[in-house]
C-alpha cells in the first residue's frame, strides 16, 4: 500500500506541476496535496475518459477526507493583459527630457554628439537679438580613452538692429593630445558704428553709422614637442567692407536753421497766430530744416553745440580716418604666424584647473594680398583655473595684442566683444595696442546649473600714449548651463563705464547681454 500510495503522490505531483507551468495566474490554495495530520486524508486519482479528453478546460484534482472522493471542476478563464497604447509626450516635456540628458558624454558611443539651444541677447548698440546654438563633441579615435573629446560649435545671431552673425569654430585632437588643428570662421552684417582711433576718440562718443561686412577665418595646427608645450603655425583671412554716410548735423546746417527761425520770428509779429502764418509761408526746405532742429533728437544736437559740446568738424570719424589716412575702406588682409603655447588645461572648453601661457607672432605682408601695407602683430595670452572650494573655479586672463607698422583700420586691437571687457561695443576703443586682464569666479550652483562673476580692466594706447589713467573696467555677471559634458551654455551681462553725458545717444552706461557656448577664456 505505501508503495502504491507513493506513486499516486508522485503521479498528482507531477500532474500538478504540468498545470501550474501552463497557467499564468497564481495558483490556488488547494493546488498542493494538504499535510497529512489530523484527520486521515486519502488523495485519489481522477484518470480523464473520453469524455473529459475533449473538454477544453483544464482540470484540477480536488482532494476530500476518506468520507470524499476527489473531483475534477474547471479552472476559471485566465485574463489577458490587453495591450496599452504609449501615452504621447507633450512638446515641453520632451524638450526637458532632451536637456536631461544632454551632458551625458555618448562620445564613446557616437561618432558625433550633438545639441542645440536657442537664446536671447541685448546689447546697447545692436538692440535685442535672438539667437542659436549647435554643439558637437567626438572623438577622433574612440579607443583611446586618454585622449580628450574634439568639438565644434555653430553660433547664430539676428537682432533688431539689422545686424545678423554667423560663426563657427572648433578643435580636433589626435593621437593621446600630441597634435592639434583649431579653426573659427565668421560672417557679419553689422550695421553699427565707428567712433575713431584711439582712446580720446572713443571717449567723445562721436559715432559715424557704419555698414559693414564681414568675412573672417582662422586655421592653425600644432605639435607636442615635450609635455604639454606645443610649436604650431596658423593662418587668417580678414575682409571688410564699409559703407557710409555723412552726417547732416553741419555747422552750416546750424545755421541756416537759426536764419530761418529769425525770419519766422521777424515776420509773426510776436504773436502765436503770426507765427503760424509766418511757418506756412516758409518752402520745403526750410520747413524741413525747422522741424528737424525744433524737435525730437536734431533739437538736442542743436542745443549741444549751442551750449560748445558738440563740434560738427568730428561728427565723422569714419570718413575723417580715412581721408586723412588714404586707406580703403574696404581692406583684405591675409596673415601667416607662428606661435609657441604651454598648455596644462583639463579640458579646453570649460577648464577646472590648468595655465595656459601662449606667445604668437603674425606676419602680414603686402605680397600675400594685403591693401596697403605689410605689418605685424604680436599677441600674448595667459590664463591660470585654480580650484577655490566645492564646484567653485577661480579663473584669471591676460592678453596682450601689439601692431608692429601700418595695419589696416580694421585690424587694430580693439576692447570690447563677447570674451574679454564684456560690456563694451567691440571697436569703440582701439588703437594699434591694448591689454586687457580679467578675473572670473565660477561657482556650479546644483546639478548642471551655476553662475558667475567678473571684473577686468583694459587700456589702448599707440595713436595716443600710454596713460594709467586711460583704464577702462569691466564687470558683470552671468548664468551657466552644461548642454554638453564640459561645455556650457552662457548668458552674461556686462557693464562698462558712462559714455559722454553731454550726447543724448552716448550718456548711458555701456551694457552688453551675451548669449554662446564656452566660457569667455
Amino acid at each position: 500500500m505505501r508503495i502504491i500510495y507513493s506513486v499516486l503522490l508522485l503521479a498528482f505531483s507531477m500532474g500538478f506541476g504540468h498545470l501550474t507551468a501552463q497557467e499564468t495566474a497564481p495558483a490556488p490554495d488547494h493546488a498542493m496535496p494538504p499535510q497529512l495530520s489530523g484527520t486521515t486524508q486519502t488523495p485519489t486519482a481522477v484518470l480523464p475518459d473520453s469524455s473529459l479528453a475533449t473538454t477544453s478546460k483544464p482540470l484540477v484534482a480536488n482532494y476530500s477526507d476518506s468520507s470524499q472522493s476527489a473531483t475534477a471542476q474547471p479552472l476559471p478563464p485566465v485574463q489577458v493583459a490587453q495591450p496599452t497604447e504609449p501615452q504621447k509626450k507633450g512638446f515641453l516635456t520632451r524638450v526637458i527630457e532632451y536637456y536631461d540628458h544632454s551632458n551625458v558624454d555618448r562620445t564613446f558611443e557616437k561618432k558625433i554628439d550633438w545639441s542645440i539651444a536657442p537664446g536671447p541677447n541685448y546689447s546697447s548698440d545692436i538692440g535685442f537679438g535672438i539667437g542659436f546654438l549647435i554643439a558637437g563633441l567626438y572623438r577622433l579615435d574612440r579607443q583611446d580613452s586618454l585622449l580628450a573629446p574634439s568639438n565644434l560649435s555653430i553660433y547664430g545671431n539676428i537682432t533688431t538692429e539689422k545686424f545678423a552673425l554667423l560663426r563657427f569654430g572648433g578643435d580636433n585632437l589626435f593621437k593621446r593630445n600630441r597634435y592639434r588643428i583649431s579653426y573659427s570662421g565668421a560672417v557679419v552684417y553689422f550695421p553699427g558704428a565707428f567712433y575713431g582711433v584711439g582712446y580720446y576718440d572713443g571717449q567723445a562718443g562721436y559715432a559715424q553709422k557704419l555698414m559693414t561686412t564681414m568675412y573672417k577665418a582662422r586655421l592653425s595646427g600644432s605639435m607636442m614637442v615635450w609635455p604639454r608645450a606645443y610649436v604650431g603655425v596658423s593662418f587668417s583671412f580678414d575682409y571688410t567692407g564699409a559703407k557710409t554716410t555723412a552726417s547732416s548735423a553741419t555747422e552750416q546746417s546750424f545755421k541756416y536753421y537759426e536764419t530761418v527761425v529769425d525770419k519766422v520770428l521777424q515776420e509773426s509779429g510776436g504773436s502765436i497766430n503770426g507765427a503760424y502764418e509766418a511757418y506756412d509761408k516758409l518752402s520745403d526746405q526750410e520747413k524741413a530744416v525747422f522741424n528737424g532742429y525744433t524737435y525730437g533728437d536734431g533739437h538736442k544736437i542743436y542745443q549741444a553745440w549751442r551750449d560748445g559740446y558738440y563740434d560738427p568738424a568730428l561728427a565723422d570719424p569714419f570718413t575723417n580716418y580715412i581721408n586723412s589716412t588714404g586707406e580703403n575702406p574696404n581692406a583684405l588682409n591675409t596673415g601667416i604666424g607662428l606661435f609657441f603655447q604651454y598648455d596644462t588645461r583639463d579640458v579646453l572648453t570649460n577648464p577646472y584647473k590648468g595655465i595656459l601661457a601662449k606667445l604668437e607672432a603674425k606676419a602680414y605682408p603686402k605680397w600675400l594680398g594685403n591693401s596697403r601695407h605689410s605689418f605685424g602683430k604680436i599677441q600674448a595670452q595667459f590664463d591660470i583655473y585654480q580650484k577655490i572650494w566645492k564646484g567653485c573655479i577661480l579663473a584669471y586672463d591676460l592678453v596682450g595684442n601689439f601692431t608692429l607698422g601700418q595695419a589696416s583700420w580694421h585690424m587694430y586691437s580693439n576692447l570690447g566683444g563677447m570674451e574679454r571687457m564684456r560690456g563694451y561695443y567691440e571697436g569703440r576703443y582701439r588703437d594699434r595696442n591694448c591689454i586687457m586682464t580679467q578675473v572670473e569666479l565660477r561657482q556650479k550652483l546644483y546639478r548642471r546649473h551655476g553662475v558667475v562673476g567678473w571684473f577686468g580692466l583694459g587700456n589702448v594706447w599707440g595713436r595716443d600714449k600710454f596713460e594709467l589713467n586711460h583704464t577702462l573696467y569691466s564687470f558683470g555677471c552671468g548664468y551657466r548651463f552644461e548642454f554638453k559634458k564640459r561645455m556650457n551654455i552662457r548668458l552674461d551681462y556686462g557693464w562698462g563705464v558712462h559714455g559722454n553725458p553731454h550726447f543724448f545717444w552716448d550718456k548711458k552706461r555701456c551694457t552688453a547681454f551675451l548669449f554662446t557656448a564656452s566660457e569667455a577664456f
